[in-house]
């Protein structure tokens, strides 16, 4: 049953898309993009009325990031949001112009006394991590620390408030707005530890694998260049409650 429901699904999905220039692929990774937010997120309405600038309809599907990524890399989707530009990641995508900067921290329960300056630091404690992210080439390398993965920051949340891991990385205006949202008893109770896991553009990845990667590529960065010029890029983050970041502009 699940299958065939899962079936229906791809088909219903697809005959949607048809009516699109391009589909895109993108996990749930709010407040920057997701299903429930309005207009899909700050960073969806940017990418879209790029396009849309340039006469292309764009169609967004909101799947695990784990899947948006291996489908993306195939060209089973056009792009990719939310791409940090990971070396590994080039030799599948086209990376546009960054459209914001993302902060990933260590968090913590604020009643566990964990001391930590380095990663040494962490020991044996459980690390939540989600599957397929990517937070530094140091913190990869680290074969040392005892990372467990799960699909998605929500559930990372919701492990460390029951104490099934002891921390979390996560950037930290994700956090906030599952606690504003979800969890708003866990105001207050978290703890931010350095260092900064990272500190990295975001992206809209376009895939390598479709016929016109550089024609997609082109397009984003003509209509955002328009954007930008009338300050379409500012009033939409603005709206969305961000500012807008230095080297984005």
């Amino acid at each position: 049953m699940r299958l065939q429901f899962g079936l229906l699904l791809f088909f219903c999905i697809k005959a949607i898309a048809n009516d699109y220039d391009y589909t895109f692929a993108a996990d749930t990774w709010p407040p920057y993009y997701g299903p429930k937010l309005n207009n899909g997120g700050f960073l969806t309405e940017i990418i879209k009325e790029a396009y849309q600038l340039q006469g292309k309809k764009v169609f967004v599907v909101f799947t695990s990031w784990k899947r948006a990524l291996e489908l993306s890399k195939k060209g089973k989707y056009h792009a990719l949001f939310g791409a940090y530009p990971v070396p590994e990641r080039e030799p599948y995508f086209q990376y546009t112009s960054a459209i914001c900067n993302s902060q990933m921290h260590l968090f913590s329960k604020r009643s566990k006394a964990y001391e930590i300056i380095t990663l040494k630091d962490l020991g044996k404690l459980r690390v939540g991590i989600v599957r397929g992210y990517f937070y530094s080439e140091l913190f990869e390398q680290a074969d040392y620390l005892n990372k467990q993965e799960a699909l998605s920051d929500e559930v990372n949340i919701r492990l460390l408030i029951h104490d099934r891991i002891d921390l979390i990385v996560i950037d930290g205006r994700v956090l906030q707005y599952y606690i504003n949202t979800t969890y708003p008893t866990f105001a207050n109770q978290f703890r931010q530890h350095e260092p900064i896991m990272s500190d990295d553009t975001v992206h809209l990845a376009i895939s390598k694998a479709i016929p016109h990667t550089q024609q997609l590529y082109q397009e984003f960065e003509q209509g955002f260049t328009k954007m930008k010029a009338q300050g379409r890029v500012q009033a939409i983050m603005q709206a969305h409650g961000f500012s807008l970041p230095n080297d984005a502009k």
